[in-house]
């Protein structure tokens, strides 16, 4: 007895040891792998989630900056009371300061520290961009100031300069994810911008270095805590003008393995428990115990391959099958939870590498299977652009791997529905199941699981779960619905971003109609296309004429109204196939394609124009405006979108020289004249540094005495190239261009200098007389420009005479009749010059201090062929003389003309027939030969 009982012991402990081998080694190796995966899925995981969230983190100092360059130009034109009230400004920035050209300060917020700019900054600021300037950093946060260009002519190279507030550029902590850290550093100096964890030098080596190979993170130990970080480059070069910022996001290891330690907190009694059971079964049950043990150790390595959906199948009622079944409901588990895992992995790595949602939405109804039990499965997203609108994707549970698309309607009360249950709902399809469950419905499913999917409080769909029978959720399942409809949400709301980024990259915002670059990309394209098919369009520059009158008569928001107003018209002038846009300003282009005949373009050029020339009714306002219009055909005027338009351009500008409210073909010699015209507008510019620039002087005759007592200072370019150049030429292309002003004022300083000379040289000349444009009297400073002139000369103000146009008299601008006044009670004789021609009123002549009037050429022409000629003249002296006022005459020729104005008693004349306008020694030889024979006429 005592043998065979040893033999049974020895057994028994043999079988003991080998079933309990059998079971542990198994247990301990799906208990490696699973832990090792579910590691390395969820590692793999929290690199993703952090590196979206270092990408967001960049893009939102990105936004902010943009905002604060914003808020500093806003802040800058108020005043102090606005100011006072402007929370925005306080909370943006620590201080703000306008910076002048010269480096001059001007106190606006706070207590301004600007730095000093270096020469890329003053670039930036002449090409009218916004600068972000970084001062300090390393153990501190850096002060980071945005230096932003004042628009406008008023603001003389004006920077707007602010110090942008560390907590609102960076944003507080309680904004960040969960147990997540930031960095930011600057990339070319390595520099910490702002840290809330700490990172060393060699650190943020690897983590540029790890940056620029494709986001791979880096770890590291701080505080007996291992962390993870991944690094974003976000661009700042050619937004800011400043090196590239790269965001480290970092987080706890233990954080992002949450999961693994939870999962190993359920895996351990499991093995406990079974490691019981078999050692229970091995002394009570040695003979059965190894068809389950084999049965088990099968199922262990089909989860150690990622086979969840198999089953042990073991059917008794004792510990094994408990085992069994156990085993089977922790892979059910483990299968979900992996099919969830996996499912916000793929999503994840979608939402960072596309923008279709319906990708997106493809991969969820595919997955959701596997996280979550159902029969059938659909998802619904509402269009971005018409909410009333979804488009419901559809998939069964029975194997079937096809994926169904349709578009319907959905109402308000199933989106207020769809709200007001954002933890997710159960609803009956027993009745009229709602739009976006009529395909689950058909399927044959009872009930449905609807989890909503919102983004920032806005509902963008749902996720629906359908059900033929009788059905729950448990919590876990319920969870992963909930993630699922989460990253849904966050690939919708990139959807919808980019599409909104690409309307206002390709869009103008104001109008609708497609902008500069999406235009001139279409216009390429139609060019291949005619090249390829031998086919003919043309091209439409169109250009409101006078629109700045319509902004500064009623406003901006009326122009712009303006604008959208002439963007409806020219597009129900053109034809469907025809593209509209609009490159800036009040400029507008049309491409017409497919044309049978260049006629075509003008009519609808023409058509146009009327359009345009109708009256505009705008917030209660009345304007009138029209249009010029310039035509460019391919390929006659170019073959290429730059010489097109060019060609247009040229054509347009044609187009206003003749008269406006038109429409102009090109011509190859139109753009001969611009280039001549542009060549000559840059020469003037130059002309004054040069010494090109003479005046002239054309003398007055004193009828009574014979004697010459004044001239008019007429300038003259003498151009190295293309010798003495006449006014007429140059004139009218100074007042286009705004050199006028430079031009007048130095014709008012040499024409007081060559009088000092005169009367220094005691030439007996009472006065000479300057022509004064009406755009000098609209600038500031007129009067004392003319005050300083005689005072260098050391003159009497009586030397200097004043001539004006009607023109001016005609604006009837308070400003205009003050300086008027000024300048004739300081001693200066106001001459209205070529009366007559104009819109002449008496009302001028007794309101506005003018001592002479000149009498057009055009009436001193007709003197001699005919009567009416003559009477208007002799009207208009005794008119004259009635108020007070002297009288020349321009233009006299004859002796004829001369005689007649003696007997009418003129006063003064000038013209050919005493001389032309001569250079200053020439004209002094005359009125010394005029005093030594005054009686010569």
């Amino acid at each position: 007895m005592r043998p065979a009982s040893r033999q049974r012991g020895h057994v028994a402990r043999r079988l003991f040891m080998l079933f309990v081998l059998s079971a542990f080694l198994p247990l301990a190796l799906i208990a490696a792998l699973s832990l090792g995966e579910v590691r390395s899925l969820l590692l793999q995981q929290g690199e993703q989630r952090l590196a979206a969230t270092a990408k967001a983190y960049g893009m939102t100092l990105y936004e902010r900056l943009l905002v604060a360059s914003d808020v500093a130009l806003s802040t800058a034109d108020r005043d102090a009371a606005e100011l006072a009230r402007d929370d925005l400004a306080h909370r943006t920035f620590a201080w703000l300061a306008l910076v002048e050209p010269g480096g001059a300060t001007i106190d606006v917020l706070g207590r301004p520290r600007p730095p000093r700019l270096d020469d890329e900054a003053r670039e930036r600021a002449a090409a009218r961009k916004v600068t972000v300037l970084v001062a300090g950093g390393g153990k501190s946060d850096a002060r980071v100031m945005v230096a932003v260009p004042r628009p406008g002519a008023a603001a003389r190279g004006e920077l707007v300069v602010a110090e942008v507030k560390p907590e609102y550029l960076w944003g507080s902590e309680d904004e960040a994810p969960a147990a997540t850290d930031y960095c930011v550093i600057e990339d070319v100096s390595g520099t910490p911008l702002h840290c809330t964890l700490r990172v060393d030098a060699k650190l943020r080596g690897a983590m540029l270095a790890a940056r620029s190979s494709h986001l791979r993170g880096a770890s590291w130990k701080q505080d007996d805590e291992e962390y993870r970080g991944i690094a974003w480059a976000q661009f700042m070069r050619a937004g800011f003008g400043t090196p590239d910022w790269v965001v480290i996001a970092a987080q706890p290891e233990s954080h992002q393995l949450k999961r693994a330690i939870q999962f190993g907190r359920l895996y351990v009694p499991v093995v406990v428990l079974a490691l019981l059971l078999v050692s229970w079964l091995t002394i009570r049950q040695a003979s059965h115990i190894v068809e389950p043990l084999a049965r088990l150790a099968e199922r262990a390595r089909g989860m150690a391959r990622n086979d969840f959906k198999s089953r042990v199948d073991l059917e008794r009622e004792d510990e094994f099958g408990e085992v069994a079944l156990a085993f089977d409901s922790m892979s059910q588990k483990l299968g979900r939870q992996f099919a969830s895992l996996q499912a916000l992995s793929e999503i994840d790595r979608l939402i960072l590498s596309t923008v279709d949602s319906a990708q997106v939405i493809r991969t969820v109804l595919h997955r959701l299977g596997g996280a979550v039990r159902a029969d059938a499965v659909s998802a619904t997203l509402l269009e971005h652009d018409n909410a009333d609108h979804a488009r419901t994707y559809f998939r069964s549970s029975d194997g079937d791997e096809s994926l169904e698309m349709e578009r319907h309607e959905i109402d308000s009360g199933e989106r207020a529905e769809l709200e007001g249950a954002s933890s997710g709902q159960w609803l009956q399809l027993t009745g009229r199941a709602p739009a976006f469950l009529r395909r689950l419905a058909a399927s044959g499913a009872t009930t449905a699981y609807v989890q909503p999917v919102m983004w920032r409080g806005t509902l963008c769909g749902a996720l629906a779960l359908g059900y033929r029978g009788e059905s729950s959720l448990d919590e876990e399942e319920r969870q992963h619905a909930r993630e699922l409809a989460d990253r849904v949400a966050v690939a919708v709301s990139s959807a919808w971003r980019d599409e909104q980024l690409y309307l206002q990259a390709h869009f103008d915002a104001l109008t609708g109609l497609p902008n500069r670059l999406l235009f001139k990309d279409r216009l390429g394209q139609e060019i291949a296309r005619s090249q390829r098919e031998g086919l003919r369009f043309a091209l439409l520059f169109v250009d409101l004429d006078h629109f700045k009158t319509v902004n500064d008569s009623f406003g901006h928001t009326t122009g712009d109204a303006v604008l959208r107003e002439t963007a409806r018209r020219i597009t129900r002038c053109v034809r469907t196939t025809d593209t509209v846009s609009r490159l800036g300003g009040d400029e507008f282009t049309v491409m017409l394609t497919n044309l049978r005949h260049p006629q075509e373009a003008w009519l609808i050029a023409e058509s146009t124009v009327e359009a345009l020339s109708r009256e505009f009714q705008v917030n209660g306002e009345q304007c009138f405006l029209s249009a010029s219009v310039g035509i460019a055909s391919f390929p006659e005027d170019g073959a290429s979108a730059e010489e097109l338009l060019k060609s247009a351009d040229t054509a347009m500008y044609r187009a206003k020289a003749g008269g406006r409210a038109q429409s102009v073909y090109f011509e190859e010699r139109m753009n001969a004249e611009a280039v001549a015209r542009l060549t000559l507008d840059r020469d003037l510019r130059m002309a004054i540094e040069r010494g090109e620039l003479e005046l002239h002087y054309q003398p007055k005759l004193e009828l009574a005495t014979g004697a010459i007592r004044g001239a008019e200072a007429l300038v003259r370019w003498r151009h190295p190239v293309h010798g003495l150049i006449a006014p007429d030429r140059f004139i009218p292309l100074a007042e286009e261009s705004g050199f006028i002003d430079q031009l007048g004022h130095w014709t008012l300083r040499e024409a007081c200098r060559q009088m000092r000379r005169w009367h220094d040289a005691g030439l007996s000349l009472a006065s000479v007389s300057v022509n004064v444009s009406p755009r000098q009297f609209r600038r500031r400073g007129l009067f004392e420009l003319v005050r300083d002139c005689v005072r260098e000369a050391a003159l009497p103000a009586e030397c200097l005479g004043i001539e004006i146009t009607e023109g001016l008299l005609m604006e009837r601008s308070q400003a205009i009749e003050e300086l008027l006044q000024r300048l004739s009670a300081m001693g200066h004789g106001i001459a209205l010059d070529d009366f007559g021609t104009g819109f002449s009123s008496m009302a001028y002549l007794k309101r506005f201090p003018v001592r002479e009037i000149k009498i057009d050429r055009v009436f001193i022409e007709g003197l001699a062929a005919g009567a009416e000629s003559e009477a208007i003249v002799a009207a208009i002296i005794a008119m004259s003389h009635a108020l007070g006022k002297s009288v020349v005459a321009e233009g006299v020729e004859t002796e004829e003309q001369l005689a007649l104005l003696r007997r009418m008693a003129c006063d003064q004349v000038q013209g050919f027939l005493l001389s032309a306008a001569l250079p200053a020694e020439q004209f002094e030889a005359l009125v010394r030969a005029r005093s030594a024979a005054p009686s010569v006429a």
